[in-house]
């Protein structure tokens, strides 16, 4: 193969891949704490493009600057969710199981209810934003580096530090900590736990929130973009570990990277089932993932 082809799909695979790793951050922090695969996950995404869209396409807001208001709506959204629809179920099964079954699978059904709402509100057209000014592309060397997926791949980055900054330094961060290790044991440290869920969930949707606004100028909205970028996050969760943080980059990259890579030779279809096969080794090889624990 071509040097520079190469270099081109390594370079575009890790931009890719870190979007990967950002949209599944909030994935893999609801695990850590609630233990519930939320797969309505993608859902949520499809929301905040949807909304990030309304805001430049209705009140003429930059699709950067719409953050700020689909930041809190997803959280309050997520909060809203998890505490109305999802914490009644957790409750029932807490002294049944490990693992709250019957709220993995209701996720299904949230996920079913915003698609198909979402379908019938807005129709099966493809929305996309249209930024009002030209960013060049930046050169690394004599391969052109998109600037807006280069901002979505950077700010995952810097998402995933802060998480994990805050989750370790603050009163708040500590507390979920410790509802994810033991959630009796913080109950009977005064922890209020159904909160500390609420909260979690909130913040994995707002993390949703801030990257349907960061890839909005380059991913259109339509009511079913939401299934694919879901099945890829928890791909990427899994493959990186499951509950961990760094884990979700990385296996975000090493996603991104094979398929950019594995395009070259064959069609793009194919590169994704080929990822899948990657990621069915890797867990033969390490079932924790690459930074999970056991």
């Amino acid at each position: 193969m071509d040097p520079f082809i190469l270099s081109f799909a390594v370079v575009n695979g890790l931009l890719q891949g870190g979007i990967y790793g950002g949209i599944a951050l909030g994935l893999s922090l609801i695990f850590g704490v609630l233990r519930v695969v939320n797969f309505a996950h993608g859902s949520f995404l499809m929301l905040s493009l949807y909304l990030s869209f309304w805001c430049w396409n209705l009140l003429g807001i930059d699709p950067y600057l719409s953050a700020i208001v689909t930041v809190p709506a997803m959280f309050a959204l997520g909060y809203f969710v998890q505490s109305v629809i999802i914490s009644p179920l957790i409750r029932r099964e807490r002294a049944l199981v490990v693992e709250p079954l019957s709220a993995l699978l209701l996720t299904c059904g949230v996920f079913l209810v915003l698609d198909n709402v979402a379908l019938m509100a807005f129709g099966p057209d493809v929305r996309s934003v249209q930024l009002s000014y030209y960013l060049p592309s930046l050169m690394l060397g004599p391969i052109p580096v998109n600037i807006p997926r280069l901002i979505a791949a950077l700010a995952a980055i810097l998402v995933a530090v802060g998480v994990s900054f805050w989750l370790r330094h603050s009163h708040a961060g500590r507390a979920i900590r410790a509802t994810a290790q033991n959630r009796d044991a913080a109950a009977m440290s005064g922890i209020d736990v159904p909160k500390v869920y609420a909260v979690t969930f909130g913040l994995g949707c707002a993390i949703l929130g801030l990257f349907g606004a960061l890839i909005s100028p380059f991913i259109p909205a339509t009511p079913t973009i939401g299934l694919a970028f879901g099945i890829k996050s928890f791909i990427v969760v899994v493959l990186g570990g499951m509950g961990s943080i760094p884990g979700s980059i990385i296996g975000g990259l090493v996603i991104g990277v094979f398929e950019a890579v594995a395009s070259q030779f064959v069609t793009a279809t194919s590169a994704a089932i080929f990822s899948l096969g990657l990621f069915i080794l890797v867990l033969l090889v390490r079932p924790a993932g690459i930074m999970g624990k056991a």
